[in-house]
């Protein structure tokens, strides 16, 4: 499945109006900020269509899954579809199984996960993780209008950080370009998202900046935001880009039409049964546009023409002005 998808949401005294663009979307929030309401307006709507007192208007194929049936779980339920776009109400627990999470990554559907713990078994975006939040009161339609707010959009950022330490998720290719760039510091290899939490418990004094693919980060998120609670003796930011291949094709130094095309509309491109996550697509794609060139790209050890001067440079006008700043 590819694509985004708007989708409004209505009944004569609330409105919901949003976009789903990848594969794992999830929305978060505590009791009453109207998680329940949303996937009821849309269950009642698929039921019973206008009759119901809702509307739904999308051009996504949609089903919500509310609990089992009686005589049914959730796998005779969800495995035969496809390309559809899943909701699923929190308190299921089978979300949080390996089955499922195997489910998710080969069904080719778009998942909505209404729930608050994070799901680790899935690698999903730092930009997917919403709240429902209030848009206004309309006075003169007497409607509550609710949308997406992302979440962790404002996750600190490394001004004033002198980064004398520097983490990276990445062991290879990101890890070899970080270290290059990265020479005044220490730079150290998490050898994965989910070691990055323990990992800045054992980093040494000096300040702190955490690279990290954020495309695949939102579970681990909460974690971090724990770990970075407890260390007030010195700065500890994070930057997560969508990953260090993305950087590279955002950077110029691979300039194709094709390339162009794609990076203005990812979700076009990007399908849910071949990638269970952005930062997947970004790796094949680098390493089909430069598969017949002088400079194939490896994710497992990074070419010389990646550590010359001139694509450093590119690469590194990718990074936040904080983190330039800081390399003069």
């Amino acid at each position: 499945m590819k694509g985004e998808y708007l989708f409004q949401v209505r009944s004569k005294r609330i409105r919901f109006s949003f976009r789903i663009h990848r594969n794992i979307t999830v929305i978060k929030g505590d009791s009453a900020t109207g998680k329940t309401t949303l996937l009821t307006m849309m269950y009642e709507y698929l039921r019973s269509g206008r009759e119901s007192g809702y509307s739904v208007n999308t051009e996504a194929d949609y089903f919500v899954y509310l609990r089992d049936e009686v005589g049914r779980d959730w796998t005779e339920v969800l495995f035969p579809m496809s390309n559809k776009i899943i909701f699923i109400e929190e308190n299921n627990n089978f979300i949080f199984s390996k089955e499922f999470a195997e489910f998710v990554k080969r069904s080719g559907n778009y998942f909505v996960f209404v729930n608050r713990a994070p799901l680790r078994m899935l690698p999903y975006s730092i930009h997917e993780v919403y709240e429902i939040a209030i848009d206004g009161q309309h006075a003169d339609l007497q409607e509550s209008w609710h949308t997406l707010r992302e979440l962790y959009s404002n996750f600190p950022m490394p001004e004033y950080n002198r980064m004398e330490n520097v983490l990276t998720e990445d062991s290879n290719s990101g890890f070899e370009f970080f270290s290059s760039v990265f020479w005044k510091s220490m730079v150290t290899s998490a050898g994965g998202n989910s070691n990055i939490p323990e990992k800045i418990d054992k980093t040494g004094d000096g300040d702190l900046l955490v690279i990290a693919d954020g495309a695949a980060f939102g579970a681990i998120m909460e974690d971090c935001i724990e770990t970075l609670e407890n260390h007030d003796n010195k700065r500890i930011t994070l930057w997560l880009p969508e990953s260090f291949e993305y950087l590279i094709l955002k950077s110029g130094i691979i300039s194709t039409p094709e390339l162009d095309m794609i990076l203005e509309s990812i979700p076009d491109y990007a399908d849910s049964k071949q990638y269970i996550s952005w930062e997947q697509f970004f790796t094949d794609l680098l390493i089909h546009l430069t598969k017949d060139t002088l400079f194939p790209y490896s994710k497992h050890h990074l070419g010389k023409y990646y550590m010359t001067g001139m694509c450093k440079q590119q690469v590194i006008k990718e990074f936040p002005e904080a983190i330039r700043e800081n390399l003069l």
